[in-house]
């Protein structure tokens, strides 16, 4: 009864701090660490230093970024003045090497895309080849295998002769002797069958060895065809890069020509640009 009266009874709360006080207590921590602030000078200094720093570090970045743009775009306009230059026939002073350059790059390039043709022309012929080989051969396939089916329904026949003369109760001589010649004629007909699947067997190899023949040529003059592209795709890069240069002394000496008056504004524009971005970049650095 004792132990029941004890379990019964209830339970003492334990009393703690008010949820008020706790809120209370860190908004005087937090009040006293402003007021440390503002009474420290020095740690205002730093800490408005470091993020002046941060803010100068992520402008630097996107001015950066934008200067690396704003070239890639100068550059373009360069290549495309030169080729327009090119492309109208201007003259300019200085440019005779460059001009020389493209002269010859532009004849390799003639040269390149005939042997291009030349290698497509010859791979279009392989593949024409290779198709009538393989139709060849398959042909010379069905024939036989039409030949052979004639063979293959007598053998059956004649098997299934045999099985009904064995079926026969009595047999007697002659049945014996109609067995022995249904079993030669059996034999014989499966060596007209095994002539043939020969055959057959010799005009698959003689068409693998064809189309052997065949896939190599055509794998020689793919690859052929590859390098021709690849020298093609030089040739290009090496024509914009001269495209790069000519264009670069046409702005140095400003021909006069309605044709490029376009491209001289971008290019003004362009140059613009970047020397303001270069001059903030710099201001921005030695701060």
């Amino acid at each position: 009864m004792e132990l029941i009266a004890f379990q019964a009874a209830p339970s003492i709360q334990r009393e703690g701090l008010p949820y008020w006080i706790f809120w209370f207590m860190l908004l005087i921590i937090m009040l006293l660490f402003v007021f440390i602030f503002l009474r420290d000078k020095h740690l205002r200094m730093r800490i408005s230093t470091f993020l002046a720093g941060a803010r100068r570090r992520s402008i630097l970045i996107r001015l950066r970024y934008q200067l690396k743009k704003e070239k890639h775009k100068q550059a373009e306009f360069f290549r495309k003045l030169g080729e327009k230059a090119w492309g109208e026939d201007i003259h300019v002073p200085g440019s005779d090497a460059v001009r020389g350059h493209l002269k010859e790059l532009f004849e390799k390039r003639d040269a390149s895309q005939l042997e291009w043709k030349s290698a497509f022309a010859e791979l279009e012929k392989l593949h024409k080849r290779l198709e009538e080989t393989i139709d060849h051969f398959q042909k010379k396939v069905e024939e036989q295998i039409a030949l052979k089916k004639p063979h293959d329904e007598l053998l059956k026949r004649k098997k299934d002769e045999e099985k009904a003369l064995k079926k026969v109760p009595e047999k007697d001589r002659a049945i014996e002797r109609e067995i022995e010649e249904v079993r030669a004629e059996q034999e014989d007909t499966r060596e007209h069958i095994q002539e043939i699947d020969d055959a057959i067997k010799e005009i698959e190899a003689e068409g693998r060895s064809k189309r052997h023949d065949i896939e190599k040529e055509i794998h020689y003059w793919e690859k052929k065809k590859g390098k021709i592209q690849d020298k093609i795709k030089e040739n290009e890069a090496q024509q914009q890069e001269h495209y790069y240069s000519l264009g670069w002394v046409l702005q140095e000496q400003r021909v006069n020509s309605p044709a490029l008056a376009e491209l001289y504004l971008e290019i003004d524009g362009a140059n613009h640009r970047i020397a303001t971005l270069e001059r903030r970049i710099e201001t921005l650095s030695g701060a």
